[in-house]
């Protein structure tokens, strides 16, 4: 796929999850020192109630998704929030984001689930 621009091939790439909050919560609330730290940066936990860690979550599932990163390595990129409450993803000094010609995060939840949508447009 061309995105328009000579010479640039590019090419949409697409993540989702969906995360059960009360799912999420048991295993929080029973190992929730030892969970927090393993897969979240402290500025993501700061001030957090448990549906909005749930969809931080499905955030960086959805971002593993689209952009095949390590899940292993929670602190490869963080879910942050501007002024107006929107999430953006920022990634890690060791992560070369340099091929992500675009990038945009979704997240929204209920009292019951949590989901997030991740589009990157990326250089092939």
């Amino acid at each position: 796929m061309n995105g328009g621009a000579p010479g640039i091939d590019v090419e949409v790439k697409t993540g989702v999850d969906l995360v059960n909050i009360a799912e999420f919560r048991g295993p929080l609330d029973r190992r929730g020192d030892a969970m927090r730290p393993r897969l979240f940066a402290p500025a993501e936990v700061a001030g957090a109630t448990v549906e909005r860690l749930a969809g931080i979550f499905a955030a960086k599932e959805a971002a593993f998704k689209a952009l095949a990163l390590p899940r292993s390595d929670w602190y490869v990129l963080e879910i942050g929030h501007d002024g107006d409450g929107r999430p953006y993803i920022e990634f890690a000094e060791r992560y070369d984001p340099s091929h992500i010609v675009s990038l945009d995060l979704s997240i929204s939840h209920t009292d019951e689930y949590a989901v997030a949508s991740v589009m990157a447009l990326a250089r092939k």
